[in-house]
């Protein structure tokens, strides 16, 4: 996402905070609330009169955005609470046609109406037969959505920390790997106040990956309803949630890029319902996951030599050898004038009985997954397979960390 795009997502915070009023929440007053447009009917084609039309390439879909580039190489965020008609058939790269009455503005909030149309798929896998497709259990549109995930791998199966029982044998392991009892409460205290907030998204015992069925669109308005201040955690948040003490930033004068791609991380620290955090580990935290300004190149080794520079410059040390950071790092080039490498996901790691453990928070309004693999190179499959998504070929591949083992 462009800096162009965040920035609207801010202003469009402010205003809907601005028109629903101020509330506190622990005594901090309240700059945000939800960022989607409140609408009573899913928008369909018949509904729009004396409409407008703008034609593009989707950059991204968000649970409460879709985002389409034009042939000017200008980007369109449209906001929308119910989802619009059309959406369940495109994916990030289709060619579309977005059909939408108000304003729309490169700069300004979208506040009206839209449904999108495809015109032309941007996956070459779409072009193969019907029964391709079937086969692969129309990988696609489900990718689209955010339900599930095409890794398939009948050996992984994973929970989403429902029951007394898997949370005490995590815990358990959590205390094994020397992270702190308070530590852990935090982290626990909010895998259950995720799923008592959206119980419909999250399933009991150990269940194989095909069975996800993650709705973001029924997740939010659920969500906004509860906590209209307060966003939720993300992959990063949860993962700086165990291991605050065992990464380490010891440079803290390394020159800082624009922090806008944590802007939504660290407001949702601010909001949260009960707050954990210090002033120390919230430093650490920004100085940890702060872009890293690089250059254009699409080779992924010269990006990597780029992240072990910033490692050594920020003197970033990893301390726990038993429970590991995992990261995603993405190659952001969508704003040429900025380009940076950014952690787009996060995670811990551990070994148990001859398994690999990942425990995920998938996005701000997704479940928690503590997904057991049969071993670390299966863990990298699993994240190619959700997050490899540029369609435009002007990024280099995603970057991979296990504790500052990159690949």
């Amino acid at each position: 996402m462009n800096k162009k795009i965040l920035m609207l997502l801010i202003v469009l915070i402010t205003a809907v905070s601005l028109i629903a009023g101020c509330s506190k929440v622990n005594g901090q007053e309240n700059f945000a609330t939800s960022v989607s447009i409140t609408q009573n009917e899913p928008i369909t084609s018949e509904s729009l009169e004396d409409a407008s039309e703008v034609t593009g390439n989707v950059e991204e879909i968000k649970d409460f955005m879709l985002i389409v580039t034009d042939d000017d190489n200008v980007s369109y965020a449209f906001t929308f609470e119910e989802k619009p008609e059309g959406m369940d058939e495109i994916a990030v790269g289709d060619r579309v046609l977005v059909t939408y009455t108000g304003t729309l503005s490169e700069i300004d909030p979208f506040m009206g109406e839209f449904s999108v149309k495809l015109l032309s798929s941007g996956s070459p896998d779409d072009l193969e037969e019907d029964s391709d497709e079937n086969q692969n259990g129309n990988a696609k549109d489900l990718k689209s959505l955010g339900i599930t995930d095409p890794y398939v791998n009948p050996a992984v199966t994973f929970s989403n920390l429902v029951s007394e029982e898997d949370k005490a044998e995590l815990i358990s392991d959590l205390e094994k790997a020397g992270i702190k009892e308070a530590y852990i409460k935090d982290f626990i205290d909010y895998v259950n106040l995720y799923n008592e907030t959206a119980p419909q998204s999250v399933l009991d015992g150990w269940n194989t990956l095909d069975k996800v069925n993650y709705d973001p669109y029924e997740i939010n308005e659920v969500w906004v309803e509860k906590y209209p201040d307060f966003v939720g955690v993300c992959c990063r948040m949860a993962a700086f949630t165990l291991l605050r003490d065992d990464i380490s930033v010891n440079n803290a004068d390394f020159p800082k890029p624009s922090m806008w791609p944590l802007a939504f991380d660290n407001n949702s620290f601010e909001m949260m319902p009960d707050k954990y955090m210090t002033d120390e580990n919230l430093a650490a935290f920004e100085n940890f996951y702060a872009p890293i300004p690089t250059s254009a190149s699409t080779d992924k080794e010269v990006q990597k030599k780029v992240i072990e520079q910033a490692l050594k410059e920020r003197g970033i040390e990893f301390k726990n050898s038993e429970l590991k950071f995992v990261g995603l790092v993405m190659h952001n080039t969508v704003d040429e004038a900025d380009t940076f490498l950014f952690m787009d996901h996060a995670g811990v790691l551990y070994e148990k009985n001859g398994s690999v453990y990942l425990l995920e928070k998938l996005a701000f309004q997704e479940p928690y997954q503590w997904i057991k693999f049969p071993s670390e190179e299966e863990v990298i499959k699993y994240f190619e397979s959700k997050y490899n998504l540029d369609t435009t070929g002007t990024m280099a591949e995603p970057i991979y960390m296990i504790n500052d083992k990159l690949f």
